[in-house]
């Protein structure tokens, strides 16, 4: 076990989460302030959605120029900037631009921590640690709301909860020099020739995995995001219960990764996220159909999904962890556009119960592509 990998990327993804969804409970108040439309104000989460595919992708070219700490560090100061830039713009078009360079650096926050823990972990141990490590998302998804509640009621203005999260990519950025970190870190040795080699051999089953993945990821935001929406339109709960739902989502995602963390399980990676997403397709049908609390549940059925395809991908590509990640990361930001765009359209179509049962689409493909992978590919790493 290499700690100092396991301790800066935890520290990330806690950074990663906290300022991902900072937004959320700020939004209205943005809007307001400069007096902006709904579709124009959904740019803030758009534009930190195409910055942070441009940034995934190009991490794979920077990790080849530079080491992963560097790398992280030069996130860590984007971050720092973007949210000192969202803190402070004057008009909604500079914080528009501001709102881009913060997918910008997040993109690289959420990718060099996968691969850290990856690199870090002992074979036996890997999988608990890549579901610590995404435990820590969950732990920030609570905390987010929270500190914001907690700045607005001291500072009563939305733009000082910006200028406090910048503390959290402060103290990463700090961090990363502690003395432990020296010499830990290098960059890929591929040579150009070995790289295009590496990259005709593996692209298909790397972009495969990815997309299974994002499958999966879409079936995750699609519940957290349209969760309380559902409890308002279908069950008209008033805001502060539909809210509590989504919280029960989180707090499920939280024990579901928790328990990953904390027990290892030997049965291999194929069966797991099987049960992981076929549960997850019964939680939304007995949600929709039986109690919207199964619907909150999803979050402990889809909780080890990531860490546990993290783990097989790194498994299955050793030698070129950075470049899947990045192809991880790339393809879940734009599944992201789609989806959001595709749930959108159905809800305005035919309403938000039809749009969430839609989103078994996403649990279906995602299950077949598990379970083809071996047959297509002809590996058996995830047998």
């Amino acid at each position: 076990m290499v700690w100092p990998f396991i301790i800066i990327s935890y520290a990330s993804l806690l950074v990663y989460g906290l300022s991902d969804n900072i937004r959320g409970p700020l939004f209205p108040e943005i809007m307001k302030h400069f007096a902006v439309s709904d579709s124009m104000g959904s740019l803030i989460f758009a534009l930190g959605n195409i910055s942070g595919l441009i940034s995934s992708y190009a991490c794979r070219h920077l990790l080849r120029r530079y080491d992963r700490l560097t790398v992280l560090r030069g996130g860590a100061i984007g971050l720092i900037f973007s949210l000192l830039g969202l803190a402070i713009a004057p008009y909604f078009w500079v914080f528009l631009i501001f709102a881009f360079t913060f997918g910008l650096s997040q993109g690289v926050i959420g990718l060099i921590p996968n691969v850290l823990v990856s690199l870090g972990s002992s074979a036996h141990r890997k999988q608990q640690m890549l579901s610590g490590l995404h435990t820590m998302y969950g732990v920030a998804s609570l905390m987010a709301p929270l500190l914001a509640a907690g700045v607005e009621l001291v500072a009563g203005n939305w733009r000082w909860t910006f200028a406090v999260a910048m503390l959290a990519p402060i103290s990463l950025l700090a961090y990363s020099f502690h003395g432990s970190h020296k010499n830990l870190h290098t960059r890929s040795t591929f040579t150009p020739e070995e790289h295009k080699a590496h990259k005709a051999k593996n692209f298909k089953p790397q972009i495969f995995l990815a997309l299974m993945l994002s499958f999966a990821v879409a079936t995750e935001l699609m519940l957290s995001s349209r969760l309380a929406l559902y409890m308002q339109r279908v069950w008209n709960y008033d805001m502060e219960t539909s809210s509590l739902y989504v919280s029960y989502f989180f707090i499920f995602m939280m024990l579901g990764r928790g328990l990953f963390t904390l027990v290892h399980f030997r049965q291999s990676a194929r069966f797991l996220l099987t049960t992981s997403i076929v549960s997850t397709g019964a939680a939304i049908l007995l949600g929709v159909y039986i109690h919207p609390l199964f619907l909150a549940f999803g979050g402990f059925t889809i909780a080890p999904f990531y860490p546990l395809s993290i783990s097989w991908i790194s498994s299955e590509f050793p030698q070129d962890l950075d470049t899947v990640v990045s192809y991880m990361m790339a393809t879940d930001s734009l599944m992201l556009i789609v989806m959001h765009l595709a749930i959108g359209k159905v809800t305005d179509l035919i309403g938000i119960q039809n749009a969430i049962l839609s989103g078994l689409g996403f649990v279906v493909l995602s299950f077949v592509m598990i379970n083809s992978y071996r047959f297509i590919f002809h590996r058996e790493t995830a047998k």
